[in-house]
């Protein structure tokens, strides 16, 4: 374990002893009384005590200072901000091994909260401690209730293998709820708030290794450490069990404002979706991905990548609509093979249609019987995935009809049970109320949260040792290599680049000359300066000009060029016109908390807008993962196979390069055999801002 997240959580979740500073003796219902109260009644069992400097607590030990007694485990800190700092600072001091502050109106507030929770940590020192602005945390196995949440005192299920960890005290609090919903009890309950010290992914790390966790659920807003939570989710990948994360930042609002598209488009969102994905992670899209994540978990059910979904329905419209949803979704709903159809037919319950979506027709009423058997035969059949059942009504003969939802949870696939209109009294006496939905859409979302369950293969987060890169020369302030030799060091790592003569200043008739003599008819100009970057929004990019024009238009962009650069180094590029269907952007990053990370997608002029999945790779990433990776991306895009090892490759030994931290080539387009050709590059050779993800 990393020294990272090597702190003694035993003493913050589940402390022998506790002090208790901020109860006010007269007033019972403020934050740290209630707390106090909380715990007492809630069983916990080691020693608890309150600080109080001229009062005594009524009902409980008070002690007129924290170092009046030996060093607790847990000093809960349940004082205003302002004295928040003191307080965490005398408990190091007197060696405390862990706190928690509950008080608000730190960084969430602005600058003057932003150094207020800078004191606070510097007054912790190497003392681990729980938020600010937090709501505390619940461990149930322990009867330790830190919380006056009244949620955690409501009637709940016995404690069960799930531990909730929470950016947001109140949506924490909501997911619990769900996962109680879901039949499912939870072990832990963690709100972190402002994450000062210990964060959701520290906790994720230690509370795997617990044998009364089996999944950690996690909400994030930031993920301040990618490298612990990656750790946490091999660990967990290890030991057989799964972290669930919800994530929130997936809008325009977590992008950066950057020099290259690359940076600009890789918002947090985007790396997550890809550590996620290589590390096995469980991403789900909001609350009603829990119930189906957490039945797919209870019974093993995983689903392939694309997977073949078998519709039942008492409606063909809903049939229909379901089918075309999922396949939106990148799920596949394929006629069945005749085989399959015939042994449905046995079954007796299809009348209407047997292909899929499965129609059973009028009369459904008097086929429930048959329901079951069909389910059978969809479980059974190797080329069916997952089912979808669809039932809609049921007033008077609705105990018929809740059975179907305990038929689908007893199946070896992924099921799941869309009881639309339903009679709210059979609707409400399912058992298996996992497996069931009571709308098309929270059918399909049901689907597709389990889709995000595939198996993952191999687990890893490694640093690779890569060698560097030798770059021409970077004069002072400047911050990018501009074309022609960001092109040249691409093709020394292997990378194909357009053939591009150079007209430097005074030598157009030289540079017309030699387009001439290489066969040239029709070409593409542009301007190469260090300090243009986006050359078609100040005129300095024309594409299709006869070698008969190119006089005029080298002059004007001579003239242009001089007119928005001051490199000294500045020049024009002439290159060929290059035949090709699709542009590709490829482009690389070194992010301060992912590392390096390639993406690649739609590419051009519009590569910031452009809509198209967008392939991300944390080079990080184990090789079985960046072998996955290049794979998907060479089918996605029609290249010969290897074809991106050295693109990838090439981009990874950039990124090694000190004093470089972007990289766009694009477009890249496929030559005919299937292999990559850039047409366009740009490096960025400094850090020249804030990422979002600092």
């Amino acid at each position: 374990m990393s020294a990272m997240t090597d702190f003694d959580i035993h003493a913050l979740i589940e402390p022998k002893s506790i002090a208790m500073v901020g109860v006010s003796p007269g007033a019972p219902n403020s934050w740290g009384f209630r707390t106090m109260r909380v715990l007492a009644e809630g069983g916990y069992t080691g020693a608890l005590y309150a600080v109080h400097p001229t009062k005594t607590v009524p009902g409980f030990e008070t002690v007129r200072s924290l170092r009046d007694k030996p060093a607790p485990d847990l000093v809960a800190v349940c004082v205003r901000a302002e004295q928040a700092v003191d307080v965490v600072r005398e408990a190091r001091e007197i060696g405390a091994k862990a706190a928690i502050v509950f008080a608000s109106n730190f960084a969430e507030i602005g600058e003057d909260g932003v150094r207020l929770q800078r004191e606070l940590i510097e007054a912790a020192g190497d003392m681990p401690f729980l938020g600010p602005n937090c709501l505390g945390f619940s461990n149930r196995t322990a009867s330790v209730k830190m919380s006056v949440a009244p949620f955690l005192n409501r009637p709940l299920l016995p404690p069960g293998p799930v531990a909730l960890v929470a950016q947001s005290g109140a949506l924490g609090l909501v997911l619990a709820q769900c996962v109680e919903e879901s039949g499912v009890g939870y072990s832990h309950f963690i709100s972190v708030g402002n994450e000062c010290v210990v964060t959701a992914s520290m906790l994720a790390r230690q509370l795997v290794e617990r044998d009364d966790v089996g999944i950690v659920f996690i909400y994030l807003e930031t993920l301040r450490d990618p490298q612990v939570l990656a750790e946490a989710a091999a660990r967990a990948h290890a030991l057989g069990k799964r972290i669930i994360v919800l994530k929130a930042g997936a809008s325009d609002a977590g992008r950066r404002a950057a020099l290259s598209h690359t940076a600009a488009i890789a918002g947090n969102d985007t790396l997550f979706g890809a550590l996620a994905r290589d590390m096995g992670i469980v991403s789900i899209r909001d609350d009603e991905g829990v119930q189906p994540v957490l039945a797919a978990l209870r019974r093993d059910w995983v689903m392939p990548p694309k997977p073949r979904v078998a519709i039942l329905s008492n409606s063909g419209g809903a049939g229909a609509l379901l089918a075309d949803r999922l396949v939106a979704e990148g799920a596949r709903v394929e006629a069945f093979s005749e085989p399959l159809r015939q042994a449905i037919r046995q079954t007796g319950l299809v009348e209407a249609g047997d292909q899929n979506p499965l129609d059973i027709g009028g009369g459904w009423e008097a086929l429930l019987d048959r329901v079951e058997p069909c389910l059978e035969v969809l479980d059974h059949a190797e080329e069916v995935d997952a089912v979808v059942v669809y039932y809609a009504f049921g007033d008077i003969i609705g105990a018929k009809v809740a059975p179907i939802a305990d038929y689908c949870a007893a199946m070896s696939k992924p099921a799941v049970f869309v009881w639309q209109a339903a009679p709210s009294e059979f609707y409400a006496s399912v058992t298996a109320r996992d497996v069931l939905t009571g709308t098309i859409g929270g059918g399909v979302r049901a689907v597709v949260a389990q889709m995000a369950l595939a198996s993952a293969g191999e687990v890893a987060w490694q640093r690779r040792d890569v060698a560097a890169v030798a770059l021409p020369v970077v004069q002072a302030g400047q911050s990018t290599i501009a074309e022609l030799d960001a092109g040249a060091v691409l093709r020394k790592l292997g990378i194909g680049v357009v053939d591009a003569v150079v007209s430097a200043r005074g030598q157009a008739a030289a540079a017309i000359a030699e387009v001439g003599a290489k066969g040239w008819t029709r070409c593409v100009v542009k301007g190469n300066a260090a300090d243009v970057l986006h050359r078609n929004r100040v005129g300095l990019v024309e594409v299709g000009v006869p070698v008969e024009r190119l006089a005029e238009v080298l002059a004007r962009f001579e003239r242009r060029l001089d007119e928005v650069s001051s490199d000294p180094q500045r020049s024009l590029l002439i290159q060929p016109m290059i035949a090709f269907e699709e542009e590709i952007g490829v482009g690389a990053l070194l992010d301060p908390n992912y590392g390096p990370a390639i993406l690649i997608g739609p590419g051009g002029v519009g590569i910031e807008a452009a809509s198209g999945e967008r392939h991300v790779l944390l080079l990080s990433a184990s090789d079985e993962a960046r072998a996955a990776y290049q794979s998907r991306v060479e089918d996605a895009y029609g290249l010969a196979p290897g074809t991106l090892g050295p693109v990838v490759a090439g981009l990874e030994r950039l990124l090694a390069t000190p004093t470089i931290s972007e990289i766009d080539i694009n477009p890249m387009v496929r030559t005919p055999d299937g292999g990559l050709i850039a047409l366009d590059a740009l490096i960025v050779v400094e850090p020249h801002h804030p990422t979002a993800a600092a």
